[in-house]
This record gives structure tokens, sequence and C-alpha cells, in this order.
């Protein structure tokens, strides 16, 4: 309770001094604290000392939340204007505020009521519209006046932009050597060319600083390269000069002592080439510097696992021999001392990652072509951009950026504004990215401390989670330590949660401070949890409730979720829930539980528009119309509700004829003489209206066409609700603007673009579903957490990737990563140092996320995930790393262990495993396949047993043994990628799993039985095999699937397993699960690879395209325990 009432005696002294507007302040406003308000209080207090309202500017990041400022701040002096006292203490002060505001708008004149255009609280785009609309509309890049495209059409337009960079293969000069150097890079594929510069495009405002023009001179290409490098080694020395620091300094000359002691143990011994020889008559910790990272790795070496945790134990192998009783004593006294820094070890462990200093010249030479191309398709997309009057907001701000100059050289438009703008307040201040902090800088660049200007930004860091928005929370933590340019801030902190009950506020006191990070890290993107206290009126309020789910299939976790929702709603039957996800991926399967349950419920932003039945629907009728030839999009017409085949008439339909179209073969008699009665009433009724795609057409737009088809077919009486034909007018309105000529140029370029649309259910209901993202600024009584076992997807690789070293005043320097065949990056030091940087902000960000997520929260909090079992099913396994679960495990494994124990006592039969498959979808039962005509050919091919690129081995031995073979590959891939450990005493085990994996295939019961022995028997054998366990274990993938050309043709390939020896040597394994009964096995195992060379072959050069290596082959039968190496 002490604590409790000291934090609220600093929370009311950080609101009183920020109504000071005679200082600039940096306020740190966390969850539920009343930010808004206080932001509205500041305005108000200002509008009573300046002279005009124009010199006060509110900055936003959304149009949302300028709204809501503005339309709080009007509502106050609308208040106050008719002489209104509110109740609340908060909202009086705001009233007193307000009447002070309105009594300078009598003084002055302002009519501000009548007049609100005049309170400038403007989203961040908005202002950089206004600055780029004060340059001359002659500037050069001038943004002035041009419409502003977003989402799917301004992706359409960097992809057309980056397409347009390939014509320049056909000139001469640097620019065409730049495009095929980058070719290279990729592998000279030129749709993943155009995806990367699709994607960098969309971060130009970043790489363009120090890119530039991309033509540079040798001395500007040797200084550039001697910054990059600079950064790098100012990286290393940075990181080394903190695992230093990090080390107590009471262990500092023991662990020197025993350094020195184990490597000349080593060195007697003759282990010359040890990484601890270095440590040898080290007195001080290594100088942090690059040049010392041999000793820092030493050091690494002796104290840490090579996961990074501190050793238990030291060795030999380590210079402490057996004999050695007492330097080996005070060594692992000394581990276990250093096992609580947790700091040190981290830092210390992280050197391994550090990046060398220095470029060679071929990753440099490649750099520069980027360089040079990167400025081009910018280029390219101005051309457009100019061609279509449009632009979009990052030109908009780079045009802002160069009318505003920088604090060391201003320009006009910042002399203008430093005149008339005299008070900035910024929200949300934890999302500025570089550009923006920079603009600030510039915004203030003239101000003086103490002048009467003022700077006042608020934001939670703890909130930060827009890092792919470029946001950086790096630059609230320098601005709170440094200020902004010339700008000293004065840090505040808020305390009082006005939203989350009692109950949950401890309980975000207990869980965060072991989620986020120990400590504020710039550097790193870490973030501190800061204490909160809730307030009187929500004393002994707040539940959190936790839902283990010991399944990994999604089905089970929603019916579970979908529970909890129902009896929340019906409990709560005033009250509004949520249900927060951090993917939409997680959430299929929940929704399909809800609507069977009639729960009513409105999801925000969750459903692409690709996904939705009305326009795959009409996506089919568009593809229909732009391809004659597409055969699938005018089956999926003819099976689309309007016209209504059945797959039976289908069949008929288009059997055996792969050359004519499906227009043509609905002229001819004899095909339609196959179809049913119905079918061809629907065909004949439809003819007419379909007869208009195919019809010449010169004038006739193709958004026109494919809605006039789609009324004359009667598309919209087959629509639910005026919200799926809202949807099916949307997706015309994309057409229109994408078609070209009355067609479109690419077809599935348009898919991709509909990918990007997302729609929202507009029914009104107590149930919202929402991503966690879409949450923040929300709050809702009940918040359902969905899906914390899940892990999201990895993100996309780029071009050029680099990472920003924050400095003083929150200026950025770039490491940037070398490019090269793409085969190589991942095995680049400066691109894994990248990745590995990246990915420590993407956890510290995650943990942040899921602050956000747990504090919508006003009454109750319900977390529901899941984890696994192992194969016995008698106990669970820790969450998946990269899962939110994972964060929060710590403190949520007491309730799953409690959970699991009932569970075991309640089901005996407990079959939840890892490699689980979700249950299949089926037809209708009763549904049969349609008989067809014979194949031209197929006794023929009968005999002549052609090879194809299916398990054919398991065809031609008979269905048990084919869904045996199956089964096997499954296990032999769960083992490969020790998804399964590979022993002899787990198999009983196993048939449980397999006998469940039989049934999900279909598999009666009868045969199960005979098909799981023998499946036992066959993993029996490889266990037992030496060569079994040597193919299935050690480095290597299994089931990898690739695509290549091959013999003048495109082929897609599913490798059973690549296995990599000691030496570097890549195999190709191809399981054979057949067996042979009788005699003259070596006449079989002949006849096997004469069947399976060809197959080898094709799957050797399509793996040499992919790794550049040349692989071995093998055949590998189980049931003989033989291993056969074929030379192809």
């Amino acid at each position: 309770m002490a604590t409790d009432k000291r934090l609220l005696q600093d929370d009311e002294r950080a609101r009183r001094d920020s109504l000071d507007v005679s200082r600039s302040f940096i306020v740190q406003a966390p969850a539920g604290s009343g930010k808004t308000e206080l932001l509205i209080q500041r305005y108000l207090k200002l509008l009573a000392v300046v002279e005009n309202p124009e010199e006060v500017i509110a900055i936003t990041f959304t149009r949302k939340a300028a709204a809501e400022m503005q339309f709080r701040v009007l509502s106050a002096l609308q208040l106050a204007d008719r002489g209104e006292t509110p109740l609340q203490e908060h909202q009086q002060l705001t009233h007193a505020l307000a009447e002070a505001a309105l009594e300078r708008d009598a003084e002055f004149g302002w009519q501000l009521i009548s007049n609100p255009r005049r309170l400038r609280i403007q989203t961040l785009d908005s202002l950089n519209a206004m600055i780029a609309r004060l340059r001359p509309i002659s500037a050069p890049e001038s943004a002035s006046g041009a419409r502003i495209v977003v989402d799917a059409e301004l992706k359409s337009l960097y992809r057309l932009a980056a397409l347009a960079t390939l014509d320049w293969l056909a000139e001469n000069g640097p620019m065409q050597e730049a495009t095929r150097d980058v070719l290279v890079h990729v592998d000279n594929n030129t749709w993943i060319y155009v995806a990367y510069l699709t994607q960098m495009l969309a971060t130009r405002d970043q790489w363009l600083p120090f890119v530039g023009s991309g033509l540079l001179s040798e001395p500007e290409s040797t200084a550039l390269r001697a910054r990059f490098e600079t950064s790098l080694e100012r990286v290393v020395t940075e990181h080394l000069r903190r695992t230093a620091a990090s080390f107590p300094a009471d262990a500092v000359q023991e662990l020197l002592g025993l350094a020195n002691y184990a490597s000349e143990q080593l060195s007697d011994a003759g282990h010359v080439q040890s990484p601890l020889a270095v440590l040898c008559g080290l007195t001080a910790l290594p100088a942090p510097e690059a040049g010392a990272m041999d000793q820092w790795l030493g050091l690494a070496e002796i104290l840490l696992t090579k996961s990074g945790e501190f050793r238990k134990r030291v060795d030999k192998r380590l210079g402490f021999p057996p004999a050695d009783k007492g330097q080996k004593a005070d060594m692992h006294g000394l581990l276990e001392q250093l096992a609580e820094q947790r700091l040190a070890g981290d830092l210390l462990h992280a050197v391994r990652a550090l990046p060398p200093v220095r470029y060679n010249d071929e990753q440099w030479r490649v750099m520069l072509a980027l360089f040079r191309l990167l400025p081009l398709a910018v280029t390219e997309l101005k051309r457009l951009f100019a061609g279509q009057g449009v632009s979009d907001h990052i030109e908009v701000a780079l045009s802002a950026a160069t009318a505003l100059g920088s604090a060391e050289e201003p320009g006009d438009v910042t002399l203008l504004l430093d005149y008339q703008v005299r008070h900035l307040l910024v929200d949300e201040m934890q999302d500025t990215s570089s550009a923006q902090y920079r603009m600030l800088e510039a915004l203030t660049g003239g101000w003086e401390q103490g002048d009467g200007r003022t700077l006042y930004c608020v934001g939670d860091p703890m909130q930060s989670i827009y890092r792919f928005r470029n946001a950086e929370v790096g630059q609230f933590l320098l601005a709170r330590q440094q200020g902004i340019g010339s700008i000293s801030l004065e840090p505040l902190l808020l305390r009082r949660n006005f939203r989350s009950g009692q109950f949950l506020v401890d309980w975000f006191n207990t869980v965060f401070p072991t989620i986020l990070a120990p400590v504020d890290d710039p550097l790193s993107g870490a973030v501190a949890y800061s204490d909160a206290v809730s307030v009187p009126q929500l004393e002994a309020i707040g539940d959190c409730s936790v839902y283990p789910v010991f399944d990994s299939r999604t089905e089970h976790e929603a019916e579970i979720g979908c529970e909890v929702i129902q009896k929340l709603l019906s409990d709560n039957p005033d009250d509004e829930v949520a249900v927060l996800v951090r993917s939409r991926t997680q959430l299929p399967d929940l929704l399909a539980a809800l609507r069977d349950a009639n729960v009513d419920y409105r999801a925000v932003e969750i459903d692409r528009l690709t996904d939705l039945p009305e326009i795959i629907e009409v996506l089919a009728l568009t593809r229909a119309a732009v391809h004659q030839g597409d055969r699938l999009a005018w089956l999926a017409l003819l099976r689309a509700p309007w016209i209504g085949l059945d797959w039976k008439d289908l069949h008929a339909l288009v059997v055996n004829d792969t050359k004519s179209t499906v227009w043509e073969l609905l002229h001819t008699d004899e095909r339609l003489e196959a179809v049913s009665a119905s079918g061809r009433t629907a065909i004949a009724s439809a003819k007419s209206v379909l007869a208009e795609l195919v019809a010449p057409r010169r004038v006739r737009g193709l958004r026109e066409l494919v809605e006039t088809v789609w009324l004359r077919l009667g598309g919209p009486a087959i629509l639910n609700d005026e919200y799926a034909v809202a949807n099916v007018y949307r997706y015309l309105d994309v057409i229109e603007k994408y078609e070209r000529l009355g067609t479109l140029d690419d077809v599935a370029e348009l898919e991709s673009i509909l990918d990007q649309e997302r729609v929202s259910s507009d029914v009104k209901a107590r149930l919202q579903i929402m991503t966690m993202h879409r949450a923040k600024g929300l709050e809702f009584e009940h918040v359902v957490i969905y899906g914390l076992g899940r892990q999201p997807r990895s993100g996309e690789q780029r071009v050029l990737s680099w990472y920003d070293v924050l400095e003083e005043h929150g200026a950025a320097e770039k490491v940037i990563s070398p490019i090269g065949p793409r085969a190589e990056l991942t095995r680049d030091p400066v691109h894994r140092f990248i990745d590995l940087s990246e990915a420590k902000k993407d956890r510290h960000e995650q943990a942040r996320l899921l602050y956000v997520a747990c504090t919508r929260a006003r009454n109750s909090l319900h977390l529901i995930g899941h984890t696994t079992t192992n194969p016995e099913g008698d106990d669970y396994k820790p969450p998946a790393k990269r899962s939110l679960l994972h964060l929060l495990w710590d403190a949520l494994e007491p309730q799953f262990a409690q959970a699991f124990r009932v569970n075991l006592a309640t089901q005996q039969d407990a079959d939840s495993n890892p490699w689980l498959q979700p249950v299949l979808r089926r037809l209708a039962a009763g549904w049969e396949l349609p008989a067809a005509a014979p194949l031209p050919g197929t006794q023929q091919q009968q005999e002549e047993e052609v090879v194809t690129d299916e398990k054919v081995e398991f065809y031609w031995v008979g269905t048990e043994a084919r869904l045996a073979g199956t089964v096997v590959h499954r296990w032999l891939h769960a083992f490969a990628e020790d998804r399964a450990p590979a022993e002899r005493l787990s198999l009983p085990a196993y048939r449980k799993v397999t006998e469940r994996w039989l049934k999900e295939m279909g598999v009666g019961k009868k045969m199960v039985r005979g098909i799981g022995a023998r499946v036992d028997v066959t993993l029996q054998r490889i266990l037992d095999d030496d060569k079994g366990q040597w193919v299935i274990s050690g480095e290597g993938r299994a089931e990898l699937g690739l695509t290549g050309v091959y013999d003048g043709e495109v082929e897609s390939v599913i490798l059973d397993r690549v296995r990599i020896d000691a030496d570097g040597t890549h195999w190709i394994v191809d399981y054979k699960t057949s067996s042979h009964e009788g005699g003259n096995l070596d006449g079989f195992l002949q006849a096997e690879v004469t069947r399976y060379t060809p197959q080898l072959q094709k799957y050797k050069a399509i793996y040499a395209s992919f790794s550049g290596k040349n692989a071995r082959c093998a055949l590998y039968f189980p049931l003989l325990q033989t291993f056969l190496e074929i030379d192809v």
C-alpha cells in the first residue's frame, strides 16, 4: 500500500507539471493512464496564452485519433460556453482550462466554436502534405496537388516501377550492368527480382538518404564504404564495451587467472589450435575493439555452452584435467557465481554473432550496383506518379523533408513555420520512425531552450508495436535521455490506470516485469516495465482466467474458445467482449465454430476479400472473361450457384479432352448429351449470357462486362445480405482501377492485390474480433486472447537489409548487409548479425504486443493457448519459443500443470501429439466418383509401368502396402526433423499415433491393425539398421519440396531425404518401403535401380540448381535393410 501511495503521489506531480506550458516534456503514459485527456488539457492551456490558435500544432498518427482529439477539444469549449459544470474531477480541470481558452478566444476574436478549422490538430501525413504544399509547384519533386494512393493500388504502381527497370537490360552502360548484377544476386529469377524491388520501394524513405542518386564517383564510393565500415566497427566496439562493463568487478581477476591456467594446460598438451590459446598472458579483460575478437571468443568458449548458458562444469577439453582438483573447483565456483549474471551471459554469447568490420571488394561491387539500381526504380516510380497524377505518403514526406531542410540548414518553409509555430504537441511518440524524428528536429531547429517555445511529446514505449511501419522505439528512449535537437525534454511518468480493475493491474505488475526487458536499451529496442496503480473506483475488480489446451488441433482450441465466449456473453448480457489474436490466420476455425453456434460477431478487418465466397465466384467470372482458355475458371463459373452444374456434369463435359476450351465444349452436341437433363437446362439458359464473355469488345471495359454478366446470371439474388453485395462492388471497383483496354495484364497480380484488401463485417454485435494491432487504443469490458500458443510466419527477405545504429540525439547510422547470391546470404556474417539483431528487436516488440493486448481489458482477461504432449500422452511440452505463450510460460505453467493433472485423471485415452494432422474435409457421405470413360492407352500404361513423381512403389504392391508406406514416410520425416525420438522404446507409443493417422486417411477398423503391424515392422527394421539410423539422423532436410527446370520443362519434386555427411557430401535418399518375396533378390534390386534412375536424375539436377551441390543418390529399402547408391 505504501508503494501504491508513492506511485499516486508521483502521478499527481507529473500531471500537474505537464500543464506548465513554459517547459518542454516527454511523457510516458502507460495503458489506461488518460493520455488523451492530458493532451487536451495541455492544448487548451496553450490556447489561453498564445496570440493565434495556429501557433499550436498537435500531431497524431491516425485520422481517428486526430478526429477524436478535435471533437473532445470542441466539446470542452462548447460545454464551457454553455456554462455547464461537469461532475468528475478531471473533467472539472478540463472545463476550467476551456473557460480560460474561451476568454482568450473572445479577446482576439478567434470564434473557434464556429470556426474549428483554426484548431491545428492533424495527422503527421496531413502535416507533411501541408508543408509540401508550401513549396512552389515548380519545385523539383513537388507532390503538391497529387492524389494520394494507398494499399493495393499503390502496390501495383510499385510493381510496375520495378518491372520497368528490366527495360534497362536492353541498353548499354552502367544501368544495364547494375540491373544485370542484381538479377544475378536473385539467381536470375525475375519474379523474385520484381518482388524485392517492390518491397524496397515501400521503404525508400529509409535507404534513399544513404543511397542518394546512386551515381557515385570513385572518391564518393570510397567515402561511403568507409562510412559503412565505420558503422560496423562502432557496433562491434560498443557491444564489446557493454560486455566488459557487464562483468562484476570482483569476478574479473579470478576469471583471468583461471583462463590463463586453462590456456597453459591446453598449450602443454599440444592443443595450440584451441580457441582458448589466445587467453594466455591475459591480465585484463580484452580491449573493446575488433582486433581483440579472438580473445573475447575465447572467453565465450570457456564460460558458455553453445546455446549461451553459463557452463555447469569444465573438463580437460577446456584446460582442466581430471587430476587437477583445485583450479577446477575454483572454476565451478566462479561459474556458479556468474550464472546469476544474465546480462553478461547474453552479451558474451552475442559476441559470437558480431560481424567483421570490413567488406570484401566483390561484396562492395555488387552493393554499388544495387545503389545504382534502387534510385533508377525510384525514378520509374516518379514517372508513373506523374503520369497518373498520384503520389504516396512517402513521396509527400520526402517532399516535406526537402522543404524543411535540416536543423543545421533549414529550408525556407522551416523559416516560415518557425515564425508561425510556437508549440508542438506530439502524440504516440513511441511510434516515430527515424525520418519522422528528423522532421521534428527540423521543425524545432531554430528553437532555443527558454525562448517561450515548447515541445510536448506523449507516448508509451511499452506500447510500441509498429516496427513493420518503421517505428523505432529507441527514438523515444533517446529523446527522453537527450532531448530532440537543441530542446531538452523533462521526463514525466504517469502511474494511474483508469481502465483496468485493481486485480488486473496487480496481475500486470506481477507478470510483465519478467516478460519485458529488465532495463531500457535504445540500441536493441528493449523497454523495461513501469509499475501502474489502479484508481479507488476500480478497487477489488478484475479477473484473469487461463484455459490450457493440450492438443495441436486448431479445431479443439476453437471449441474451447467458442465455449468461453458463449459463457462470457451469457454471464454479462450488457457488456462488450473482444477476441484478440496476433494474426488473422489463427481465426478460421474459431469463426467457423462461432457461426455453427449461432454467435453473432463483428470481425474488424479480418477477412481477405479473396476469402469471401461471393468474391471467389466473381473472380472466376473475371478470369473467364480475361482468358477463354482458363479451364479452371470456366469450370468454376459453371459450378458457381448461378449455373450450378454438379461435379458429374463437369466431368462429363470435359473428360478426355485437353485441347478444346470449355466454351467450345459447351457447343459440342456429343458432350452436351452426356450431361444430365438439369445440367443441359442450366447451360441452355446461361449460354447466351456467357457468350458476352467471348464476344469481341473494343470499347467495353472489363468492369462493365463482369458486372453485366454477374447481374444477368442473377448474382445478387444468391447473396445473403447487402454486405455481400457491397463486397462484390468493392471488388468491381478494384477491377476498374487495374484493367487496361478491357482486360488485365496479369490476373495473378490482381489476386495478389486483392489479397491486401481486408473487409469488416458490419453486423452490430457485442462480440468484436480483431488483431492485437487493431485493438491498440481501444478498451473492452472483457478480453479473450486466443491462439497464444501459435507461432507467426517468418518475415520476407529483402534484397538489401540494414540495421539502424542509434546514436546521440537519435541520429542513426546504418549497418548494411552485403549482397550476393541468395544461397550465400544465410552464411554471410554481416547478414546473420543483422538478422539476429532484428530478431532481438522483434522479440522485444512481441512482448510489448502482448502487453497491449492484455491491457485492453477493464473487468476480465481470458487467456487461451495450446501446447502439445509427448507421444505417450503422459506429459506436456513447453510452448513453441516464438509464441506469446512462451513469454507467459513462467506465469501460466502452474495452471497448465494443474489442468494437465486433471486431464490425465479424466482422459485415459490421451492421443494428443505434435504430429497429429488436421482432420481432412470430405465430400458428403454417399457421394461416388462418377464413372469416367477409359483413358486412351490405359492398358498399355498398366503394362509399361511408367515412372512418375508419385510414390509409384506403393501403387503396384497393393493398397495396404501403399497406406503403410505413406505412414512410414511421415514417421521418417518426423525422425529426421527431431520431432519424434528415433528409438525402439517409443514404438508402442507410436502405434497409437499410426492408428490415428490411418483413421484420418479413411482406413476402416479391420485394416488398421494389419497396416499398423506392417508400419511397426518397417520402423523396427530402420531403427535396427545402422545405415537406417544414419539416414534419419544428422544434418540435412526431409521432405524437401523443390521446383526447377528439367529437360526444358518446369518440374516440381519432393525429395524424401537430403542427408549431409560429416565431410560435407550431400546425399539424395529416396525411401522404398516395398518388400520382395521369393528368390533372386539381386535381380529385384537391379530392376528397382533401373526403374528409379530417371527419377533420381531429375532430383539430382533440380537439387543442383537449388543448392549448387553435386549430390550423390541412393535408394533405401527399410524392410530389406538395404542402401543402394546409384550412379546417375
